[in-house]
């Protein structure tokens, strides 16, 4: 779950703001800025989303993420005697623009010791990309390498929805930033740890403790590179397959044929 109607609602009536005064300085209906106040109710856009947020002197991404009716008068959330804010960068209309953390080893590094820093995060590369993508919530892009999640390929970017703990859902997907690198798996969670999973049978699963993860963030969309040549056909991969096993078995059969003062 996320905190944005709550917020709303706490953070208008801490500048004792009305509802009827938000709508009339969102050049909004009443109704329709009450609907964002109700748990059953609309999700603002993030142009009107970006308007609250400077009304309130708060970020976009906090407003999800934050509870702020625990935090009294303070803006901030302390994790770990750091405090954690949350920028948000938009476009001259006032749409998110997402971050995107590269798949190379000093942009990941990077990202792992500087999550929470301001300043970092503005420096990052950013995007507007939505392509239907309706899920409230922080997003951020991550571009993935290696094989363990074929068929999606290594270097694609999956965009990402920010999750807590609580709210991971066994075998689905899953950015996963550890302490020590940034994960692309399906997730199972264990007591104390979750279980990491590749689609790519190849690889084992892994399994992290719950306390060494720093961020969870849900697949929800990916971007691909369409391959230069066709992949190998179901035939092609048998005929591999097969000219291999009798390369191996030839390998066998000589290797039975010598006595023991031949093994070298």
């Amino acid at each position: 779950m996320d905190f944005l109607t709550k917020n709303l609602k706490y953070l208008r009536k801490r500048m004792s703001v009305t509802q009827e005064e938000m709508a009339t300085e969102l050049d909004l209906k009443k109704s329709t800025y009450a609907s964002y106040e109700n748990e059953e109710g609309n999700t603002p856009p993030a142009k009107t989303l970006y308007a609250i947020a400077r009304k309130f002197e708060v970020s976009m991404e906090s407003l999800f993420e934050v509870d702020y009716t625990v935090l009294g008068s303070q803006d901030t959330l302390k994790i770990s005697d750091r405090e954690i804010y949350f920028p948000v960068s938009v476009d001259l209309d006032g749409t998110e623009l997402i971050d995107v953390v590269p798949a190379t080893y000093q942009a990941q590094a990077g990202y792992i010791n500087d999550y929470s820093d301001p300043a970092y995060i503005r420096s990052l590369p950013k995007i507007n990309w939505d392509l239907g993508t309706y899920e409230g919530g922080s997003k951020r892009i991550f571009q993935i390498a290696g094989d363990s999640m074929l068929p999606i390929p290594s270097h694609s970017f999956i965009l990402g929805v920010r999750k807590q703990y609580e709210e991971l859902v066994n075998d689905q997907a899953y950015i996963v930033v550890t302490q020590h690198n940034i994960l692309f798996k399906r997730i199972r969670k264990e007591e104390d740890s979750i279980i990491l999973i590749s689609d790519n049978s190849f690889f084992p699963p892994q399994q992290v403790k719950a306390d060494e993860v720093l961020q969870y963030w849900k697949a929800l969309k990916a971007i691909i590179d369409i391959p230069s040549r066709a992949t190998l056909s179901v035939y092609d991969m048998q005929e591999t397959l097969q000219d291999t096993n009798e390369k191996v078995n030839m390998v066998l059969n000589r290797l039975g044929s010598l006595t023991p003062g031949q093994y070298k």
